[in-house]
C-alpha cells in the first residue's frame, strides 16, 4: 500500500519523538478511520479512547503519544479530517 502524506502533516510528523512510531500513528489513523466508517458517523473522543484502551498495544500507543507529543496532536485533526473528507467514501445499501 502506497500512503501519500501532505508535507504541512508529515513535517508535523517529523517532529513526533522516536518512542512514537510514524509507522504506528498511520496505523491507528487508519484504524480509527475505518472504525468510524464501520459506526456509520464519527466517534466521539470517549468511544475513541475507550476502543484504543480496548488494547494493550492501543492503551500503551495512546498513552506515549499523549505523553510525548501531547498538544502537537491536535494539529493532526485538521489533517485527519482531510483525508476522510477526500476518501468520500460511500456506504452501499
Amino acid at each position: 500500500m502506497t500512503i501519500s502524506i501532505d508535507e504541512d502533516i508529515f513535517n508535523v510528523l517529523q517532529e513526533m519523538p522516536r518512542t512514537v512510531s510514524l509507522s504506528e500513528v498511520i496505523t491507528w489513523i487508519v484504524k480509527s478511520t475505518f472504525k468510524e466508517i464501520k459506526a456509520g458517523r464519527e466517534l466521539t473522543s470517549e468511544e475513541l479512547q475507550d476502543w484504543m484502551d480496548s488494547t494493550p498495544e492501543g492503551k500503551d500507543f495512546r498513552e506515549r503519544l499523549k505523553e510525548h507529543w501531547g498538544p502537537t496532536v491536535e494539529n493532526l485533526d485538521a489533517g485527519i479530517e482531510k483525508v476522510k473528507k477526500s476518501l468520500k467514501i460511500k456506504r452501499s445499501k
